[in-house]
């Protein structure tokens, strides 16, 4: 499998886990240091995955 894609898929996996972490714990009424974590984790995912996506369209 290709190195590029496989990276993907992990982010991808990555992005989806913390989005379901942050979904089971966002049900509280104040912003904890772990809902901060969590939706830091989302964005540095996303981010990621972004990168991923463009750095490869970039190259062709």
């Amino acid at each position: 499998m290709d190195p590029i894609k496989r990276r993907k898929i992990i982010l991808t996996v990555l992005l989806i886990t913390t989005l379901g972490n942050y979904g089971s714990i966002s049900s509280t009424e104040d912003t904890r240091a772990v809902v901060f974590l969590s939706i830091f984790a989302i964005g540095a995912s996303t981010a990621l995955l972004l990168r991923e996506i463009l750095s490869k369209e970039k190259k062709e």
